[in-house]
């Protein structure tokens, strides 16, 4: 199981932000701000594994509105963010980097380094990542789809 980590968090913009793990009855509102985020979203079975699975998802809401999420998982001394996304209505105002504290905090009793995948495209993402302490591991050729196409993934990793 993944430690809890604390229930609320405060952004640097000043936003509020209460986590809970993820329930059966938020799929439906976790599929609208993932397809609102991601050009090639991910499939409702994915965040229907989080229920009952080694891999956790945690919701960031926003006077009671869900603005974000981060899924983690956990074994053999590592860990992976699986899923990091922010509502566009809410993005550039710290949530992503009080959800990817979170997921720091959720996995680093459990395992010594935090490995993600992130589009070579997405420089936003990359910055903050590296502001974070994460940094560059390698690359996974073709890894995210396109319109086009595939696109590489930058794969980074954090010590814990």
């Amino acid at each position: 199981m993944i430690n809890s980590p604390a229930l609320s968090d405060v952004t640097d913009s000043g936003l509020y932000l209460h986590y809970r793990l993820l329930d059966e009855s938020d799929i439906p509102q976790i599929m609208t701000l993932e397809r609102s985020a991601h050009s090639h979203p991910w499939r409702q079975s994915s965040f229907e594994d989080c229920l009952n699975g080694r891999q956790k998802c945690w919701l960031a809401e926003h006077k009671g509105v869900l603005v974000g999420y981060v899924v983690v998982t956990h074994g053999g001394g590592d860990a992976e963010l699986l899923n990091i996304s922010v509502s566009p209505a809410f993005q550039r105002k710290g949530i992503g980097r009080c959800l990817l504290k979170l997921a720091v905090e959720c996995v680093k009793e459990k395992a010594d380094m935090l490995f993600l995948e992130v589009r070579v495209s997405n420089r936003k993402a990359i910055a903050l990542y590296e502001k974070e302490d994460f940094f560059e591991v390698g690359q996974r050729k073709n890894y995210y789809p396109t319109v086009n196409g595939h696109e590489d993934a930058l794969l980074m990793a954090r010590q814990l």
